[in-house]
């Protein structure tokens, strides 16, 4: 696995680390991962507004499980006072670190100004992971992309700015949400995140079918 990474007071023992993914990373899948040596599992992506108002179907996609390595519960919204909410819930529900989720491009998400919409509103990114610092004692952590599109690639920017706030590790998505999932991941792009910041910075790959690998 090699070296891990400290987020904060949590030290995470590998590199291997599982994403988010909307119907994919439930409970069973978080098991198998956690057999297979994931270092830390994720949750799927949990609506703030709707775990904060403990709607049952939420609260059982942010169910952490018995048994497993550390646990992240990523959270996306948009209003702060929810966001808050959220990550007091995730505290309560045993995370270990809570995650904002600035980087989705389904158009189901941006266009309710959540995901990687915000990348285009960092005032209120700034507002929303001021929330959540402050409302809980986990790290904090964020998923961005580099920006909306070419011309407004903001990460670096962003990510200066959550370091300041108290976010604890930022992970980059080497692409813009114009780009969704198309053409190369931008990994220059990504160092310069890196480089304009002390918190840890990961990157995220792309699943691909093993006979592609």
């Amino acid at each position: 696995m090699g070296a891990g990474i400290q987020i904060g007071d949590v030290w995470v023992p590998g590199r291997v680390l599982t994403a988010p993914m909307t119907g994919i990373t439930d409970l069973p899948f978080r098991r198998l991962a956690s057999r297979l040596g994931a270092a830390y599992v994720a949750t799927e992506m949990v609506a703030a507004a709707e775990l904060a108002r403990a709607r049952p179907d939420v609260v059982r996609r942010a169910a952490v499980g018995e048994g497993l390595p550390l646990t992240v519960i990523q959270l996306v919204g948009r209003d702060p006072a929810a966001m808050a909410q959220g990550a007091r819930m995730a505290e309560q529900a045993g995370a270990d670190i809570v995650d904002l989720n600035f980087g989705c491009p389904a158009k189901e998400v941006t266009g309710s100004a959540c995901g990687s919409a915000l990348m285009r509103t960092p005032d209120l990114a700034c507002r929303l992971m001021q929330a959540a610092v402050e409302a809980t004692s986990r790290p904090v952590t964020v998923k961005m992309r580099l920006g909306w599109d070419d011309a407004h690639r903001n990460a670096p920017l962003l990510a200066r700015r959550a370091e300041e706030i108290g976010v604890r590790a930022v992970t980059v998505h080497g692409r813009t949400r114009q780009q969704f999932y198309t053409g190369t991941a931008d990994w220059t792009a990504v160092g310069e995140v890196k480089a304009a910041v002390g918190i840890p910075v990961s990157s995220r790959l792309k699943p691909r079918m093993a006979s592609t690998a």
